[in-house]
């Protein structure tokens, strides 16, 4: 009898797998407010037994993956492993290349190319002696997943790609095979990495620089003049390396507010741009192209503040909050109380939904979930009336989801490009870090449920859709820019 319970002890990755599975399944219950709104508990339950059976004698890397595809299942973008911290870890360990990937379906294409000798949009057939779809796959199981959001999963699963193959192969190089445009024969050739510490410089030649609220005008200029010097700037150097911008925000007859994150910058200074570029849109008299592409969501507030400014009519966004507290979030929610108690939040508590919220959090017992619900967003008395589009991607995630589904369900506009991640009734949020106990693999948990609109079943919803799609949406040549035009001659005269 002894000797088998030893044995049980000494078997590689046993205690492992009971130690870091449980601690992921009992972080789950009890911080989320409702892990298995869209897939049930016993579809969690599966794959996890199915876990358990693969993680003994993985490596690492595998592990990664394992739990990532494992909180797949729950469908919920704040709930999966911390891509930030695992792709750190690994430039760290094997550097980094300027490229950027596109994934369609099953296949990998080169997206941008900060390397001489690889061209941009060819396909690519292997990574490092991975098969290109074997890599695919593996990117898309590191991938967040907000519902069945399946464009979205491979627009975010290309930054994966890199990471992955050095990962995988353990190799500080990159073994690229892809097709030449020009001849159809498969070309091969080797890229060392670069070391983190000279990722800046590597990746210049593809790479601009944004603030998080970015405006455009019809006659190409923008809010400051020491907005137009850095464009300026960054255009020169374009040039230099032959290069011209991917992302273009500048369309004639209409105006450009390109909005790169929500939860970036300071609050002043994310305020203060968006009313001074409303003031001189009301000058311009032209519609609005307001882009969010590749916006990954961030604080509510600011997402309500942009809503205020271009609403057609009052709406509650959100609708309503769903949030949980553990001994985590009752930590961090008692620290941010008491340190805003006596500035703001008690003598806010009666018309301030934030101010609400924190209180509400702060003081709610261990283990009790609460639902807190917001009044209809008032509206700018100024706000901008005229014709609005809205551009969006797969990388439009999270708050900016919310948005788009309520610009789409009054109809304000239409919405420009592919399906974002995640349905317009709602997104989870609020996520924290915790650190499994033996493989050190960093995972981020939801803790609150945001709901933009009422819903009876989360099950049946489906990402928001695009009135105007823009197929193959990151390639140079898509069909993008002319169906702005097209809509822009539209309105151009509309008041």
């Amino acid at each position: 009898m002894w000797a088998c319970l030893l044995g049980s002890f000494l078997v590689p990755g046993v205690g492992r797998t009971q130690d870091d599975l449980d601690s992921l399944d009992r972080w789950i219950r009890t911080m989320h407010p409702d892990p298995f709104i869209r897939c049930g508990e016993a579809a969690w339950l599966e794959a996890l037994d199915a876990t358990r059976e693969d993680w003994v004698g993985a490596t690492r890397t595998d592990h990664v993956r394992q739990i990532n595809a494992l909180l797949q299942v729950l469908q919920d973008s704040h709930t999966a492993v911390s891509t930030y911290d695992w792709i750190w870890e690994v430039e760290w360990r094997h550097g980094t290349l300027p490229i950027r990937w596109a994934i369609e379906g099953r296949s990998l294409w080169v997206l941008d190319s900060g390397l001489p000798d690889l061209p941009e949009e060819v396909r690519v057939l292997s990574l490092n002696g991975l098969d290109a779809e074997e890599v695919v796959e593996a990117a898309l199981q590191l991938s967040t997943m907000e519902g069945p959001s399946h464009t979205a999963t491979s627009r975010t699963a290309a930054h994966n790609v890199t990471s992955w193959a050095l990962a995988q192969a353990e190799s500080d190089s990159l073994d690229i095979t892809w097709v030449d445009p020009h001849t159809g024969l498969p070309v091969q050739n080797t890229f060392p990495a670069v070391p983190w510490r000279k990722a800046r410089r590597a990746w210049a030649g593809i790479s601009t620089h944004r603030p998080v609220v970015d405006w455009t005008f019809p006659d190409g200029s923008h809010l400051t003049a020491r907005d137009n010097r850095r464009v300026a700037k960054e255009d020169e150097r374009l040039a230099v390396a032959g290069r011209p911008r991917r992302v273009n925000t500048h369309w004639e007859g209409a105006a450009t507010l390109k909005i790169t994150s929500f939860s970036n910058g300071s609050w002043r200074r994310y305020h203060q741009r968006l009313n001074d570029g409303f003031d001189q849109l009301q000058e311009w008299g032209c519609p609005l192209v307001l882009d969010l592409r590749g916006n990954p969501g961030g604080q509510s507030p600011r997402m309500e503040a942009l809503w205020r400014h271009v609403a057609a009519t009052p709406r509650h966004l959100p609708y309503a909050l769903v949030a949980k507290q553990s001994d985590i979030t009752a930590k961090a929610n008692g620290k941010h109380y008491r340190r805003l108690k006596k500035r703001w939040v008690d003598k806010n508590l009666d018309r301030s939904t934030d101010a609400r919220y924190i209180h509400t959090m702060a003081t709610l017992p261990l283990g009790e979930t609460d639902t807190l619900w917001f009044p209809r967003q008032r509206l700018k008395k100024d706000r901008f009336t005229g014709p609005l589009a809205l551009v969006m991607d797969g990388e439009s995630a999270s708050a900016s989801v919310s948005f788009a589904g309520a610009i789409q369900s009054t109809s304000r506009g239409p919405l420009v490009g592919e399906s974002c991640m995640g349905p317009s009734n709602g997104t989870m949020g609020n996520p924290y870090l915790r650190v499994l106990p033996l493989s050190g693999i960093a995972v981020s948990i939801s803790t609150a449920v945001y709901m933009a609109e009422p819903c009876e079943n989360w099950r049946e919803s489906r990402p928001v859709q695009a009135d105007l799609l823009v197929p193959s949406m990151w390639r140079r040549g898509s069909s993008l820019n002319k169906t702005i035009e097209k809509w822009i001659q539209q309105h151009a005269s509309a008041p």
